[in-house]
């Protein structure tokens, strides 16, 4: 071999190694973000409400949900960065990445101006769409979270465009590091504003700070570390008008994301009370905590998936075989969680919450039941966004959407926040499993019958055993919190012993013990 050929396939191994690290280490710090998500959601949540009350959290979730609702004018920018500056690299196209960034640039700052001009309007009509659901002094200070929460809105767009072009870099670690150190403020500043001005105010403020100081991390990381090249050399119509497209399903999807999940904290507000917004909310802080399992995976995997797309055959046999491998490895902690949250979800909402939200369990289960068949395989979406495919899948989701609105609009005030629940469970099943089961067997060959038969294989035994375990050890002890911790103990313990016993496949357990032989050798 020549001194060049050396060189060359070193750096080509080096390439390869290093964006590995990038997708583990990324998915890592995916997790930890999961787990301080959860601890801020499950420890900080119950603070925050005693410091600021149940009626002013009330408020506070409605008019975040509010202005939540509004960043689907972001039109999924970020995601539609990340894509293509993905695209870009694999296909050794570099050379478009500044123009196509500086594009972006200009689309964000447009955006920025819509979304002003928007919310700036909407304040006049605040009175009006909460009038039913929130009292006069309610309605006082759901104006004033309005105006810095708006700011909060403004400034995400920006943050979102440029964690799309970090992610588009393969830059996973920083990415999602700073999404851990951003979320690690925010807690340590709440906790210190919320002990000395005990207001609602104080939430948002701390918000606003710790997103533009971020955002100017970011900023920074992408001239200096990177070296990121921003030149708008021209216009580039056919990659506006291609990219626009996927910008527009992008949009559509968060259209129907925000449907599933705010727009129900909206309709709850409007036509119920502030109070029950605070119930539904806690049950949605869980199914996010949940949802964000399967992400923390599906989120780093779309250049993994590019590549493999581009060199799988026609039958996308090795496509297929990436599903299959990430959807174990959700499974394993989905259906965990799930079953866990049956078994022992009661005592948990005791424990963290008190009296007043035994309704949180009941709404948590009719949300997580459902999603967990297309949490499982969401590396799919990946596969269409990879392709650009992503059309048929807005359609369907769009028009679950509305239906989930409508239901959701008509039945809400007879049978309160549950409509709402089992609306958006059964229009999120139907459209993500059922009808895109279909497509994905029609386009890809992929069969989610026989995918989630090999997914489910074994772990699912796993969950039977290990639910059974904390079932007996809950009646064994007495009192909440014993009855939860001899529970909890005793469903890892089972579900760990039956993985490594015959859950996990002979791969999974090598790849398992190579990881532990490698971090004792560390």
């Amino acid at each position: 071999m020549s001194l060049k050929n050396f060189w060359s396939l070193k750096g080509r191994v080096c390439r390869v190694a290093n964006k590995n690290s990038q997708i583990q280490g990324g998915a890592i710090l995916a997790y930890i973000l999961i787990f301080l998500n959860a601890t801020y959601g499950l420890f900080l949540t119950p603070y925050i409400i005693g410091q600021i009350g149940t009626a002013s959290y009330g408020v506070y979730k409605t008019v975040s949900a509010f202005t939540s609702s509004l960043m689907v004018l972001d039109l999924g920018l970020g995601g539609t960065m990340m894509r293509y500056i993905s695209k870009y690299r694999t296909e050794k196209e570099e050379h478009k990445i500044p123009n196509f960034i500086a594009m972006g640039i200009v689309q964000a700052s447009v955006m920025c101006c819509v979304v002003g001009v928007v919310s700036f309007v909407l304040y006049f009509f605040l009175d009006e769409i909460y009038s039913g659901g929130l009292t006069a002094r309610e309605l006082v200070e759901a104006k004033t979270l309005y105006i810095v929460l708006s700011l909060c809105l403004l400034t995400h767009i920006f943050e979102n465009l440029l964690n799309g072009i970090i992610s588009g870099y393969n830059r996973f670690v920083f990415a999602n590091g700073i999404k851990v150190t951003r979320l690690l403020a925010r807690i340590a500043l709440v906790v210190v504003f919320l002990g000395v001005f005990k207001s609602s105010f104080a939430l948002v403020l701390v918000d606003l700070v710790v997103t533009l100081g971020f955002v100017l991390s970011e900023v920074l990381y992408l001239l200096f570390n990177i070296r990121a090249k921003v030149k708008l050399i021209q216009w580039d119509r056919a990659v506006f008008s291609e990219s626009f497209v996927y910008t527009i399903l992008m949009f559509l999807t968060f259209i129907v994301a925000q449907a599933n999940t705010n727009f129900s904290n909206i309709i709850i507000g409007s036509l119920i009370s502030s109070v029950a917004v605070a119930v539904y909310s806690m049950a949605l802080l869980i199914f996010g905590i949940y949802e964000q399992l399967s992400t923390a995976i599906s989120g780093v995997v779309l250049p993994t998936v590019t590549e493999v797309l581009k060199h799988d055959d026609g039958k996308y046999t090795n496509t297929t075989k990436l599903v299959i491998k990430a959807g174990r490895i959700q499974f394993l902690l989905l259906g965990a969680a799930l079953a866990g949250f049956l078994v022992l979800g009661r005592q948990f909402i005791d424990m963290w919450l008190g009296g007043g939200y035994e309704d949180v369990y009941y709404i948590t289960l009719i949300l997580i039941g459902p999603a967990l068949f297309e949490l499982c395989i969401n590396v799919c979406l990946s596969i269409l966004r990879a392709k650009n495919m992503l059309g048929f899948r807005t359609i369907v989701i769009a028009i679950s959407a509305f239906i989930n609105l409508m239901v959701s609009l008509l039945l809400v005030r007879k049978f309160g926040y549950y409509v709402c629940a089992i609306s958006s469970s059964l229009c999120y099943f139907t459209s993500s499993v059922v009808v895109m089961g279909i497509y994905y067997y029609k386009k890809f060959k992929i069969n989610l019958l026989v995918l989630y038969k090999k997914i489910f294989s074994k772990i699912w035994l796993c969950i039977v055993f290990s639910s059974v375990a904390a079932v007996g050890a809950v009646c064994i002890f007495s009192g909440t919190v014993h009855e939860f911790v001899g529970g909890f103990v005793a469903f890892v313990v089972t579900y760990g012993a039956t993985l490594l016993a015959f859950g996990l496949d002979k791969n999974e357990k090598d790849i398992l013990y190579s990881k532990i032989r490698r971090n004792k050798n560390d």
